[in-house]
């Protein structure tokens, strides 16, 4: 979509796509920068982990853009963004993980603001999105699963293994107990796959219905594709962390479950 906005954008005193005629790859301008500063190429850095860098870099400073200096009393309008959003997403950890939702905020909100930074990077000129990329999503989905993994085994230990045994009575885990536990085992090791797969089609798809939309669009900004990809840039963040949240509900105490369940009915 970025190759769309920069064929609409002539205005701009820079160009934002380097092709030349024959060009094998085209990157964007920024892109193409890094190169000439560095004197790497695109097969020793490849441009989605520059693009990636760059979402982190735009995080880190946005939220200190955003939050400035934090404040109780008289919190600035950036700091009750960030606070709205914060309680929202404990908000909804803390409905699929009771009490233990706070825990993992620390790795959900950074993950929630890279993967939507990534996907609207994709909106702009001199940015292509990372997330279209398999290698990036791949390495998200496996960050989700060591974390979860670790979690898991980390509050309950060994006892994290009766998970993968579909809580079976002693009668049934005897016969079937070990299908079940490969099956279960099978389920979470393709986990990171399907979650880069989701994410990167989408985006990949998106991208390219920017194009299409861009044909049409030749000297106007084209409006329609970026409030759908920014739509779509935001529902494809929320699946992510959905997801990455039923997974780490599977990694609380069943006692704690139970606990939860009777305050739910209570």
């Amino acid at each position: 979509m970025a190759l769309t906005m920069a064929s609409s954008m002539t205005f701009l005193p820079f160009p934002l796509v380097l092709a030349d005629e024959g060009a094998a790859h085209a990157h964007p301008w920024l892109v193409e920068q890094v190169y000439h500063l560095t004197g790497l190429s695109d097969r020793e850095l490849p441009p989605h982990v520059i693009m990636l860098l760059i979402a982190a870099v735009i995080c880190v400073v946005g939220f200190k853009l955003l939050v400035g200096k934090p404040s109780v009393d008289k919190p600035g309008f950036g700091q009750q963004i960030v606070e709205i959003i914060v309680l929202q997403v404990r908000d909804m950890v803390e409905q699929s993980t009771g009490k233990y939702g706070f825990k993992y905020l620390g790795y959900l909100l950074p993950l929630a603001a890279l993967i939507l930074t990534s996907n609207l990077m994709g909106l702009f000129p001199l940015f292509e999105s990372p997330t279209a990329n398999f290698n990036v999503t791949l390495a998200l989905g496996l960050m989700t699963f060591v974390y979860y993994m670790f979690m898991g085994f980390a509050q309950q230990g060994l006892g994290y293994l009766k998970h993968f045994t579909g809580g079976l009575t002693a009668g049934l885990m005897a016969i079937m107990g070990g299908i079940i536990f490969i099956f279960e085992m099978f389920s979470n090791a393709i986990r990171p796959a399907t979650l880069a797969l989701r994410l990167m089609i989408n985006m990949f798809v998106d991208e390219q219905l920017g194009i299409a939309f861009g044909s049409i669009y030749q000297i106007l900004v084209p409006v329609l594709p970026m409030l759908l990809g920014t739509f779509v840039a935001v529902v494809q963040t929320f699946i992510f962390v959905q997801l990455s949240i039923i997974y780490l509900s599977e990694t609380v105490p069943h006692d704690d479950h139970g606990h939860e369940d009777e305050h739910a009915h209570a």
